[in-house]
């Protein structure tokens, strides 16, 4: 059986989008389910601003 690469994803990377990684994020946290708090790297409520279609805050230095 296969299962979307989102089923589980953990970092920024696994996402094209900042809006498919905040929909993964939310339901991952309503759920009580893991692996949500590494998408959301200050704490604000908003996972992956780096993808496009996030504000672009707070990205990781390359």
């Amino acid at each position: 059986m296969l299962f979307p690469l989102t089923s589980y994803a953990k970092k920024c990377a696994d996402f094209k989008t900042q809006k498919e990684a905040q929909d993964w994020y939310e339901k991952r946290k309503k759920s009580g389910q893991t692996g949500w708090k590494s998408l959301d790297r200050d704490g604000d409520g908003q996972a992956c601003e780096c993808l496009p279609g996030g504000n672009g805050q707070y990205c990781p230095k390359k």
